[in-house]
């Protein structure tokens, strides 16, 4: 096996259990893709294969395997060759072609003569030849930063491959290139990712969830049957053995109830043929023990039913309880909210994007906008001058007076990791009394035993989740939302109810996102290309 899992728990500082005795094997060559609800632990566990953390219990037998990661804000004080590991080989091998070389040097670099031709061909195949190993991993963009990584496969060639969401920034042509390396290669790959094109390419899937993992050997569409069938067996199950349970419950109160009239009436009739006491007792005695053992018989029943029940109703997946009405936007139709006049913008020490055609566009209330191009070509940074967080190099973004904005970035920047889950809500809605936040964050899944949980500890589809509920909990709807790749990070289940929501929303929205389904689901009706 190239790589086995063997009863892996894992348990926060805080000592809230993620998950318990999780058992799986992969073997060489095998690809397949690990599914779940937010919060199971699925990204966690990549990270306790990779060994970035160490489980609380159990162990992972595999060769060193290579991660492309789902976040990257730990590589941002890093170079393009720090990120992949292969700075300190790159200058051992620029100090020997100086003349300069070492025994370390020699050591370090290890024969690998041509590391900066695989490098500069890696890198050209997956569409980042602008690239330098020395450019700062801060100045790139999440789908450059992706690939940074997806090119490290063809420098390492790495027996083991895991990816968390690895499409998640990448725009259609990286997407593509993505699913053809799968197709093609020959290591083992293990994902995790809730893009359903690239789940039907692999051939088997393992769904995590508090019971433990569970394989299915077949893509997601065909998984997504088997699940949903065997789902709504286990829910006519359910409505069946419940019926047989309220049934019982009935039969039982009759039985009592009868028992009682019974041995009331004994009574009265032993009262009145004038028996002594003595006999009244025993004959008491006699009725109350058969009414114990019936009665113990009846529980005993009772409690066999209800536990099916139970466990029943623990084996259906829990519905995502979210169900988001924004509201209404206060701004009449068609009046004029943004407006941009030959628009450009550089970061310190970097090009000047769209320096050789300037940026010139209007968004009108209700209008509902996806924004495109390609990776690198300024999307998130065009957001954030919408929002007034970035101001131009040059030209001039006007702004409606009274404008209010609702950012949803690709980081979740909007949750402080370092609150509660309820102390961040209550942050974004003061006016609103206790009892109705706990409400709001109960129809967003979040029981009475996460209000307590530190936001650091929550999945992306949590925080997303959390961001959505602060959203609602406001006085009143934003005029615009702005939603930067909102799907990058949440489940399938609650990426259908997240759209249905934004597509439910009367106000204007401004998306990035290259999930072409996801774009359709919310009612696009205009796009803008930014090259």
């Amino acid at each position: 096996m190239s790589l086995q899992v063997q009863n892996i728990s894992y348990i926060h500082p805080d000592k809230e259990v993620l998950f318990h005795d999780i058992s799986f094997s992969v073997a060489d060559g095998e690809k397949c893709a690990i599914v779940g609800n937010n919060g199971v632990g699925k990204s966690t566990l990549l990270k306790i294969i990779t060994g970035i953390l160490p489980p609380s219990s159990g162990q992972v037998i595999s060769e060193t395997p290579y991660i492309v990661p789902q976040h990257f804000g730990q590589f941002d004080g890093m170079t393009v060759a720090k990120a992949l590991g292969i700075a300190e080989k790159l200058k051992a091998l620029a100090n020997i072609l100086d003349g300069q070389g070492t025994e370390e040097d020699f050591a370090v670099l290890d024969d690998d003569w041509g590391i900066n031709e695989s490098l500069a061909e890696a890198f050209w195949r997956w569409g980042i030849g602008h690239v330098t190993p020395d450019m700062p991993m801060s100045e790139l963009s999440g789908g450059e930063k992706t690939k940074v990584f997806l090119a490290g496969m063809d420098i390492h060639h790495p027996a083991v491959t895991l990816m968390d969401e690895p499409t998640n920034h990448l725009d259609a042509e990286g997407r593509a290139l993505l699913y053809e390396h799968i197709r093609r290669t020959n290591g083992t790959v293990v994902i995790v990712s809730h893009d359903r094109t690239l789940l039907n390419i692999m051939p088997a899937i393992y769904e995590m969830s508090q019971h433990g993992m569970q394989y299915y050997p077949m893509p997601y569409d065909e998984y997504k049957e088997v699940t949903d069938s065997l789902k709504a067996a286990r829910l006519t199950r359910l409505q069946s053995q419940q019926k047989e349970l309220a049934k019982a419950e009935k039969a039982a109160r009759k039985t009592m109830e009868r028992q009682q009239k019974h041995a009331s009436r004994g009574e009265k009739q032993s009262a009145k043929k004038g028996l002594a006491r003595i006999a009244m007792g025993n004959l008491r005695d006699k009725s109350e023990a058969s009414t114990s053992r019936l009665n113990k018989v009846q529980e005993e029943k009772l409690q066999a039913m209800s536990q099916e029940v139970k466990d029943i109703r623990a084996s259906i997946p829990e519905q995502i309880a979210m169900r988001l009405t924004i509201g209404d936007s206060s701004k009449p139709g068609s009046k004029r909210l943004l407006k941009a006049s030959d628009v450009t913008f550089a970061y310190d020490g970097r090009a000047v994007l769209w320096q050789h055609a300037p940026l010139n566009l209007s968004v009108y209330s209700g209008e509902r906008i996806r924004l495109q191009g390609c990776n690198g070509s300024g999307k998130s940074t065009l957001l954030r001058l919408m929002t007034g967080e970035l101001q131009p190099t040059g030209g001039e973004m006007l702004r409606a007076e009274v404008l209010k904005i609702v950012y949803i970035d690709q980081e979740y920047s909007c949750i402080d990791n370092k609150q509660t889950v309820y102390g961040q809500l209550e942050s974004c809605a003061t006016k609103r009394p206790e009892h109705e936040l706990k409400m709001l964050l109960s129809r967003f899944l979040f029981d009475a035993t996460t209000w307590e949980k530190r936001c650091g500890n929550l999945s992306g589809g949590e925080k997303m989740k959390l961001a959505l509920c602060c959203l609602l909990a406001g006085d009143n709807a934003p005029d615009m939302i702005i939603a930067d790749e909102p799907t990058n990070n949440i489940d399938i289940a609650s990426m259908e109810i997240l759209a249905a929501t934004l597509r439910n929303y009367r106000g204007t929205l401004v998306v990035v996102s290259h999930d072409e389904e996801f774009v359709r689901d919310v009612g696009i009706e205009r796009e803008i290309n930014i090259g």
